[in-house]
């Protein structure tokens, strides 16, 4: 069982899925009936992360109570909204997340195009979530830092400056993750994959 407290994605990881991730997955294996009890033992999440998502879910109107009184481990609830195997991302209000979007937008660009600049990045990333030129050079080299993008020309400044997305740098449909302390993870991998060194900073 998780302790209480979030913790670091590449912590809270079990086979590559996280907290989210796996709670979801549990409401689907049981999507007619079941309690957050049930759900954190499935999803071996502890009590606490596992009602704050339920709670979120449920004002963003994804499950429903069916039973049971105000005490959380009592409830007996339902899921009414299931748009697919991926973990919804909301906030504690029910509304939809920004969380990390701007990294899937910028790695599913990359992807597609496989060779460009940050600021052909940070334009085509934008078309499905806002993305700065700023945040697109960082990425870029983060990802050059960690072995999956290459430097090909330095260009007029870093904006200019061109990258390709190397073979082995396809690992998945998932965007790497910068991490506090300096860290890249990979959750296609389910692994921290570069650690940023003591005498670097960023």
């Amino acid at each position: 069982m998780a302790t209480k407290g979030r913790k670091p994605v590449h912590v809270e990881m079990i086979d590559g899925k996280s907290n989210r991730q796996r709670i979801w997955e549990a409401m689907r294996s049981a999507s007619e009936s079941f309690t957050g009890y049930q759900i954190a033992r499935r999803a071996v999440v502890h009590d606490t992360a596992v009602r704050s998502y339920i709670q979120s879910l449920e004002k963003a109107g994804y499950i429903e109570r069916v039973a049971g009184a105000d005490h959380f481990l009592e409830q007996t609830l339902r899921l009414v909204k299931d748009l697919g195997a991926e973990a919804p991302a909301v906030t504690r209000s029910g509304g939809a997340s920004s969380a990390g979007q701007g990294n899937e937008a910028m790695w599913r660009t990359l992807r597609i195009l496989g060779e460009l600049t940050a600021r052909q990045l940070a334009e085509h990333a934008s078309a499905g979530s806002n993305v700065s030129l700023w945040t697109a050079r960082s990425y870029l080299k983060w990802l050059a830092r960690a072995g999956y993008v290459e430097l090909l020309s330095q260009g007029n400044g870093d904006r200019n400056a061109r990258y390709r997305l190397l073979a082995h740098g396809h690992t998945g449909p998932r965007a790497p993750m910068i991490q506090r302390g300096g860290r890249m993870y990979d959750p296609n991998l389910g692994k921290v994959v570069f650690v940023l060194g003591p005498d670097r900073i960023e």
